[in-house]
This record gives C-alpha cells, structure tokens and sequence, in this order.
C-alpha cells in the first residue's frame, strides 16, 4: 500500500478511526475507574555469609552467596515460608493464593533480594512483606551449612524494611490511557484497511481507469454541505462546479477533432449517479459558448428534465415519436442562453422499441441539421437497454461515474454492454468526488454569484425564465410538473404512467458547487459576449 492509499483510506475512513480510537479510551477510563484499587509494598533484604577473617575466606562466601542468592528469591514464595505467614497474621488466603500476591526479585548483580506485597489493603500489604522477610531469613539459616561453633553461615538482614503505600499502583490512569489510546488507534487503522480492502466501490480516478479503456473528461466535486438542501439543477457560472463543467465541455471538443460528436447519449450504469445533474449542466455550459444545443430528456422510464427546471413536461419526445406532435410544438427555451429543451413527454410502456423505432432514427437527424450539439439524457444502463439502444442512433456515449455509488463489477458490467452494442464511448465523468482545501485558488469561492443578467443561477425547480420573486425563499420545493389529461401513447388506450410501474427512483445528484481543483485553467471555447448588465435591487453593480 503506497503512501497515498494510506492517506486516501485515512480520508475515507477517518470518522471510524477517531470513534474506535474514543472507544479504546473510554473503556481504559471505565476499567480504571471501576477497578478496585491495589497497593504495593517491598522488603529489601541483604544476603551474607559468615566466614573467616582472610581473603581468602571472603572471596570463597561471596561466591558462595551469588550462586545461592536467586535459589533465596524462590525460597521466599515457597509454603515454607507463606504457610506460617498466613497464620501469624492470619490471613484468609492459603499459602498457594498468596504466591500469587508475592514477588522476590535479586535486584542485579548484588546480594540484595527485593520481597514486594501486591495487595487491596496497603497496611496488609507492608505487613506481608515484613512477615515474609523475617522468615525468610529464618528458613535460610535452617538450609544453610554451620560453621564450627553451630551458627549458620549464611544470615539474611532487612535494610529497608516495608512502608505503607499512600497511593495505589494500579489503577494506573495515565498508563490505562496510553494503553487504550493505543489499542484504540490499532484497532481504528485494522478496521479501515479491511474495509478499504472489501470496498468494491469506485472512489477514484485510478479505480475507474482499471476498468475503463476510455479517457477522463472531467472530474466534478460533491459538496458535502449542500446534503438535506434542495441542490442546484444548474450551476452559478462563477463557481467551481461551474468550471468543471466547462473543463467538461471543452474535453469533449478534442475528443474527435476530426468527427467533433454532433450527439450524444448521456448516461451511467445505476441510478444515483448523477447523470441527469450532469446533462443539465453540460448543456448549458455548451450554450453559453453561442453553440446550438438541445436537450432531451431521453429517460422514458423516470423522466425528471422537465420537473428540474419546471417547464411543461406532460408532452415532448413521446408526443413527437407517436406522431401527435411536432419538433417546433414541443421545444421549449430555458434561460437566455438559446438553450432549447425537449421532454420526455408521458411515460410509455416499450421505452426501448420507441427509442430504437425508426422514427427516432429520424429525430435525431432532424435535431443535428437543427443544432450543433443534440445531447440525450437517458436511463441508466444496468437496469434497461434504453441507453445501449439510443447510442447506436448517435455519435456516441458519455458516461457518468458515481464515484463512490457504482461498485467495480456494475462499471465493468457497463463496459461490456456497450462494447457489445458497438457504442462509441467518448470517455467518462467521474462525479461527486471529493475536493481538497486547494480548489479555493485562483479567486473561485464555492458560493460565488455572477450578477449578468441571464446568467442567474437555476435552482431545482425554477430556470432564469421562472425565477423566484425577490424576497421569496428559493430553497421551497417548486410543484411538480403539470400533466395533460387525456394524453395517452397511441395504440394503447391508455395512461401510461399508470399502466406501467416507475422503475426505481433515481437520487438527485449534489449539486451545489464546492471550491475549484487547484490549477484548474479555463476551456479554451471562446465566451459569449457580455451581457447588458442588470440592475439587481439591493445589490451594487460590479465596477
């Protein structure tokens, strides 16, 4: 794992690593909160040999004493020794249970044996260990050889004897916090790593280049702030999400130059992905450029172009397809950019036959001698054909990226379907990424407004031709849109919409904008002249 994943699974996974690593710490405060509070208590005693008065004698006891020292140490936890310490200070333990509470220890190469008492009561504590010191010494004269006149050899005296402990050794909070903090932060990274090594989802660039044998045309940014709000169906022209919706327009110019893509279906393997979002926002990044672009609302499934912008939706592609209406009946404006927009019309029952008819063959070479760019938002192609079967009637497909929605295996699965259809992919847009703090460079500001007339943003629910009154509030949700009655598909007889269930409903993607990748430069389209500048009330003009 390269020190990028790292940081990558970090990002991603951070809340659990903090939770797990709070974990660890509340559980080391509880256990040494709860835990009953012990005490340690030691007798240090020194270990002789009487011998002789010569050197020679000295040396040979001092010998004699450092082979015999250790084997002193592991006489003091023997029943020898704790049995009549249990009774002289009679105590409820056994012999056997106070081995446990007992630790003899020669402190390095010396002669010394440190005996320390482990206990919950810290004046029962110093008693052991001086009880256990005094026999100790006794035992060891008994062990021990005489000398000549009867006196052991070996003596065994205290020189520190034990002091009642004032503060417990263990609970030991500051310790217990370490440890937990510790464990805690071990257990967070454990965790991230595993589910970063089960997590099938595309997340990056990377992720979706191991799949895609197509380019990256263009990334854009997820705003986290802008979830539970009612998200922008348009962009602000002076915002980051805005640009990269030109850096999108642009990429595809030089996808082709020699056969520049007149139309194209937009669309993406599953719903959520935000391929609507995308079309809206391409298109009108394409119409700001002085380009002819028209949009159709080409998900006969789960149509919401027309509810998005709050235009007329209850006829359009439909209406046309069947013969009960005409191009010019039901094209309809959006904005003041020349963007022209064709609905869905009603829901029909065989979605996939009406867009592979030959009528619709017949459209869209209507629509490209109209306008210089013809773009279809279509349903995803995991659930229906719809999408694999309209890319064969245009010049190709782009297709949107959810990064962190679409797993690996349903991005390969897309892959292969429109590999199998012969659809020539453009490339791809890798949306609702992640954006770090640098894309607030070169003068770009999340929530930047550009006060041209004809370039207000669009909110869901209301275009620039129906935007809300001043001093209304523009995040009330806008009614849906209005229905024809009587308006059916010919050759059924019947509503539609009631005769076929809605396929599953498709999230609306974010859309409010974040800050601008670092070292994002413009497209290199040439701009629309400037508008006449509006007068807004309340607001001073720019200049």
């Amino acid at each position: 794992m390269e020190l990028r994943d790292i940081l990558a699974m970090l990002r991603n996974h951070w809340v659990g690593i903090a939770l797990l690593t709070l974990v660890g710490l509340a559980m080391a405060t509880f256990m040494a909160l709860t835990a009953e509070p012990e005490y340690r208590s030691s007798n240090s005693v020194l270990v002789t040999v009487v011998t002789g008065d010569s050197i020679a004698d000295l040396n040979q006891g001092s010998s004699f004493v450092s082979r015999q020292v250790k084997t002193y140490a592991e006489v003091a936890r023997s029943p020898r020794v704790l049995e009549p310490v249990v009774q002289q200070l009679g105590l409820r333990d056994s012999a056997r249970a106070l081995r446990s509470d007992v630790q003899a220890s020669v402190l390095g190469e010396v002669q010394i044996i440190e005996i320390t008492v482990t206990r919950n009561d810290a004046r029962e504590a110093a008693a052991i260990a001086d009880a256990v010191a005094d026999r100790l010494a006794s035992v060891v004269e008994e062990l021990s050889p005489a000398r000549a006149d009867g006196t052991p050899s070996v003596q065994i005296d205290s020189i520190a004897p034990a002091v009642v402990p004032t503060v417990p050794a263990s609970p030991n909070l500051r310790r217990n916090l370490a440890l937990g903090l510790v464990v805690g932060i071990v257990l967070g990274f454990g965790w991230a790593a595993l589910r970063t090594t089960l997590d099938t989802r595309v997340r990056t660039e990377d992720d979706a280049r191991a799949i895609l044998d197509t380019p990256l045309l263009a990334t854009v940014g997820h705003d986290q702030a802008a979830s539970g709000k009612v998200p922008q169906v348009l962009a602000p022209p002076l915002t980051v999400r805005a640009e990269e919706y030109r850096q999108l327009r642009t990429s595809l110019q030089f996808v082709d130059a020699a056969h520049r893509p007149r139309s194209f279906v937009v669309t993406s393997s599953r719903g959520g992905e935000g391929k609507s979002v995308t079309a809206l926002n391409l298109a009108h990044a394409m119409a700001r450029s002085d380009r002819r672009v028209c949009l159709v609302d080409a998900d006969l499934r789960r149509p919401s172009v027309a509810r998005y912008l709050n235009i007329e939706g209850a006829v359009g592609l439909t209406t046309v397809l069947i013969g009960r209406a005409t191009i010019d009946d039901v094209l309809q404006p959006v904005g003041a950019d020349g963007l022209m927009v064709l609905p869905a019309g009603r829901t029909p029952p065989n979605a996939s036959e009406l867009l592979g008819s030959a009528a619709m063959h017949d459209l869209v070479d209507a629509l490209e001698e109209r306008f210089d760019t013809v773009i279809f938002d279509c349903a995803p192609l995991l659930p229906v054909t719809d999408a694999a079967v309209l890319s064969r009637a245009t010049d190709g497909v782009l297709l949107v990226v959810g990064s962190g929605i679409v797993n690996r295996d349903q991005l390969g699965e897309t892959a292969t379907k429109l590999e199998t259809v012969g659809a020539r992919v453009l490339g791809f847009v890798l949306n609702r990424t992640r954006r770090g703090r640098e894309v607030h460079a070169y003068g770009y500001h999340p929530h930047a407004v550009d006060l041209d007339a004809g370039e207000t943003a669009v909110r869901q629910g209301a275009d620039a031709d129906h935007a809300a009154p001043a001093g209304t509030d523009p995040d009330q949700p806008v009614p849906a849109r209005t229905e024809l009655p009587g308006t059916t598909v010919e050759g059924t007889g019947e509503n539609p919409e009631e005769s076929t269930p809605p396929a599953e409903a498709t999230p609306l993607d974010d859309a409010q904008a974040t800050p601008p990748e670092k070292g994002t430069t413009n497209d290199a389209l040439p701009s629309p002249p400037e508008p006449e500048r509006a007068t807004t009330p309340g607001v001073p003009s720019s200049g």
